[in-house]
C-alpha cells in the first residue's frame, strides 16, 4: 500500500535502501522488482525492474520475516491479547519504545500518517454525512478505544502510558488494518504458528488493482507471489485485496478507486418483529438465503434481496401454502425457485418495501448533502469526495431501476387486467387457469423465459408511453380493488353509503357483489379465484376456528339486514355466509397498500385480484 509522499525525499531514499538491504541481508528474493516513489499519488510503491510472464514468482519473503502472534506475544511479553490489538501493540512496542530491533527497518519503512476515516479533521468528516461510513466511523472508534485500553493494560510493563496514546494505537492499528494478510499463509510453519492476521513485509508494500490476477502461495519455507498477467519492466506491479467497495477500501486502507466496479450501497433487512418470523426464516433457510445483509452495486440488485423481500412480505396465506409446499417437497430448490415469484399482490408489496427503504436512505443522503458548509481541499477530502460520489450514484441509479420495475409492472397489471391472462400464485390457479398464467417482466429478469410464460401484449400496453401520473392513476382503476372501485357500480355506491361498516367489509361485500355484477371488469378475476382459490381456514377448520367464528359473527352483524333494504344489491342466494368469508380471506390474502407516487405519504388500501 502507498503511502503518503514523503517530506524528506531523501530520508525516504535512505529507508527504502535500508529496508531492501534488510530483506536480502535475510534472503527474501525481490530481484525482479525494485522499491521507489510512485509514479502518481507519491508515496512508494513496488515496479517490475524486468518483465515476467504469466505464473512466475516475481517476490518471496522467508518465514523468518513474518510478524506472527507468536512473534508479537515474544516481544511483547503478553498472552493477554489476540488479533489486530495484538499486532497494533507490537508496531507501537517497535516504533516508539525499541530503537535498535531486529524489525527497524520494516516499521520505519511504514506511512508516518494513513488516510482512515478516524484520521480525518471535523470539516474532513462532515463529507461522509448520510453516507453508511459515517456510523461505521463511530463503530470503528469504538472498538478501537476498547482494544487501546485492553492494550494499555496488557502491555504496561514494556510499553510506557506516555508513548501508548490514543493517536498512536489509532496509527498502528491502521498500519494492520491496511496490511494485514490471512493466516492461512503461515499454516503448518511450526515455528510461527499464526493464531490471527500476519504482517508480510515487502509483499504488503504492493498497491491495490480492482481484479489484478495474483496469487498468493505458501511454501514450507516462506511465501511466494506469483503473477497472473505478464509483467512489463519498468511498470508498478499491482496486488489485489480482493473484491472490495471503496467503503472497504476508505474504512480500512484510507483510499477509494473511482469507478470501483466492487462498490457498493448496503442495507440490512429486519423481519425479527413479524409475527410469522420462525416460519419465514425457515422458508428463508430453505432456500439458502441465510443473512440479511444486502450489498446493492450501480449495476444491479444483489441476488438474495428480492427473494428475501418475497418472503417477508408474504401474507399468513403465502407462507401457509409456502411451508406446504416444502413440506411435500422436501427440496430447498423448489422454494428458491418459487421465490423467484409467488404472486402480483407479492411482487407488488416487496417492491414497494424495497423502493421505500432506498428511497428514505436517498433522502438522508440528499438532506446531509444540503447542508454540507465546507469543502477542504486536503488528501482526506479528495478521497471523502469519491466514496460520497459514489454512493449517491448507486442511490439514484437504483431508486431510477425500481421506479422503472414498478411502471413495468403497473403496464403489465393494466394489460392483463384487460386479456384472459393470470398472474395469480400458484395455490390459487386452478389447473384450468394454469395456461394462462403470465408474469411481468422486469429489468433483472431473465430474457430467455418462453414466450409462452410473458404477458401477451394488448391495447393496454399503450399505458407504456404514458405519463407516470397518467399510468398510475389506470393502475388504481383498472388493475386494482380500491374504495374508488365502487363507484363503477352506482346500486353498490348508493347503498353502502347508507351503511356504516368496516372499510375491510365493504371491499369483502364488493368482492361478491362482482359475482353478480356481468359488465364488471374485475368479474373474470374473481371468478377464476373462487375456482382456484381456497383460505386454509376453509379446509383446516381447528386451527383456523377463532378467525372462522368471527367473520361469521360479522356476517350475521350485517345479514337478513343488509338483504330486507337492499334486496337487488344484496340477495341472500350470493350473499351466503360461506361466501362472505371466502371473499373476506381473499382481501386479506391480496392486500396491498399502494403508495400513491402522484400524492406523496397518500397510500391506497387496494385489492389485487389479477
Amino acid at each position: 500500500m502507498a503511502s503518503d509522499p514523503d517530506p524528506d525525499p531523501a530520508g525516504n531514499e535512505q529507508r527504502v535502501s535500508a529496508f531492501i538491504q534488510w530483506l536480502q541481508d535475510n534472503h527474501a528474493d525481490l530481484s525482479r522488482i525494485e522499491i521507489r516513489t510512485c509514479e502518481t499519488g507519491g508515496g512508494n510503491g513496488v515496479y517490475a525492474r524486468q518483465d515476467v510472464s504469466a505464473d512466475e514468482r516475481y517476490a518471496y519473503i522467508p518465514h523468518k520475516l513474518v510478524i506472527t502472534s507468536r512473534v508479537c506475544r515474544q516481544s511483547l511479553a503478553t498472552n493477554q491479547l489476540s488479533g489486530r490489538a495484538l499486532l497494533a501493540s507490537f508496531l507501537v512496542h517497535q516504533r516508539f519504545v525499541i530503537k535498535d530491533s531486529f524489525w527497524k527497518p520494516y516499521i520505519d519503512i511504514l506511512p508516518a500518517n494513513y488516510h482512515t476515516p478516524l484520521e480525518f479533521a471535523k470539516g474532513e468528516l462532515s463529507l461522509l454525512q448520510g453516507t453508511p461510513v459515517e456510523h461505521a466511523v463511530d463503530d470503528r472508534r469504538s472498538k478501537y478505544m476498547m482494544e487501546h485500553r485492553q492494550a494499555l493494560e496488557a502491555t504496561k510493563e514494556v510499553i510506557p502510558k506516555e508513548m501508548f496514546t490514543w493517536e498512536n494505537y489509532v496509527w498502528a492499528a491502521s498500519a494492520v488494518s491496511s496490511r494485514a494478510f490471512s493466516k492461512e499463509l503461515v499454516r503448518g510453519y511450526d515455528e510461527h504458528t499464526a493464531d490471527g492476521e500476519v504482517l508480510l513485509p515487502l509483499l504488503d508494500m504492493m498497491n491495490h488493482q480492482p481484479r489484478q490476477p495474483v496469487s498468493w502461495v505458501a511454501l514450507d519455507n516462506g511465501i511466494e507471489f506469483v503473477t497472473g498477467t505478464k509483467l512489463i519492466s519498468g511498470r508498478q506491479v499491482f496486488n489485489n485485496y480482493g473484491p472490495k467497495s471503496n467503503e472497504e477500501l476508505l474504512m480500512g486502507y484510507g483510499f477509494c478507486v473511482p469507478g470501483n466496479p466492487f462498490s457498493h450501497f448496503h442495507i440490512k433487512l429486519n423481519y425479527e418483529n413479524d409475527p410469522l418470523y420462525k416460519d419465514k426464516q425457515e422458508l428463508l433457510q430453505a432456500s439458502g438465503i441465510c443473512s440479511c445483509d444486502h450489498y446493492i452495486r450501480k449495476d444491479g440488485l444483489p441476488r438474495d434481496l428480492l427473494p428475501m423481500l418475497r418472503v417477508m412480505a408474504m401474507t399468513d396465506v403465502d407462507v401457509h401454502f409456502a411451508l406446504k409446499k416444502l413440506q411435500q417437497k422436501g427440496n430447498g430448490d423448489d422454494i428458491r425457485q418459487m421465490l423467484d415469484y409467488v404472486g402480483l399482490h407479492n411482487e407488488l408489496r416487496a417492491r414497494y418495501l424495497l423502493l421505500f427503504l432506498v428511497q428514505k436512505k436517498l433522502q438522508v443522503f440528499e438532506a446531509a448533502e444540503k447542508l454540507l458548509t465546507t469543502d477542504p481541499q486536503t488528501e482526506n477530502a479528495q478521497v471523502a469526495r469519491v466514496y460520497r460520489t459514489e454512493i449517491g450514484e448507486i442511490l439514484r441509479a437504483t431508486v431510477d431501476r425500481l421506479e422503472k420495475d414498478e411502471r413495468l409492472i403497473m403496464v403489465f397489471a393494466c394489460g392483463i387486467q384487460a386479456s384472459k391472462q393470470t398472474a395469480l400464485p400458484w395455490y390459487a390457479r386452478s389447473e384450468n387457469n394454469e395456461a394462462e398464467f403470465a408474469k411481468p417482466m422486469l429489468i433483472d429478469d431473465d430474457m430467455e423465459q418462453p414466450a409462452s410464460k410473458r404477458a401477451r401484449p394488448s391495447s393496454s400496453s399503450s399505458s407504456s408511453s404514458s405519463s407516470p401520473d397518467d399510468l398510475e392513476q389506470r393502475f388504481l382503476e383498472s388493475a386494482l380493488i380500491t374504495s374508488d372501485s365502487f363507484a363503477s357500480d352506482p346500486e353498490f355506491a348508493e347503498a353502502i353509503a347508507q351503511v356504516d361498516v368496516d372499510p375491510d367489509v365493504l371491499l369483502t361485500l364488493f368482492v361478491v357483489r362482482i359475482l353478480a355484477t356481468n359488465g364488471s371488469p374485475w368479474r373474470p378475476a374473481v371468478s377464476r379465484l373462487e375456482a382456484g382459490f381456497q383460505h386454509p381456514m376453509m379446509t383446516e377448520e381447528e386451527e383456523y376456528e377463532e378467525m372462522v367464528e368471527e367473520m361469521n359473527d360479522v356476517y350475521h352483524s350485517l345479514f337478513p339486514l343488509l338483504n330486507e333494504h337492499f334486496p337487488k344489491v344484496f340477495p341472500m342466494h350470493l350473499f351466503t355466509a360461506e361466501r362472505f368469508v371466502w371473499a373476506a380471506a381473499v382481501v386479506e390474502t391480496f392486500r396491498v397498500e399502494v403508495p400513491k407516487r402522484s400524492c406523496p405519504g397518500q397510500v391506497v388500501d387496494a385489492v389485487c385480484l389479477l
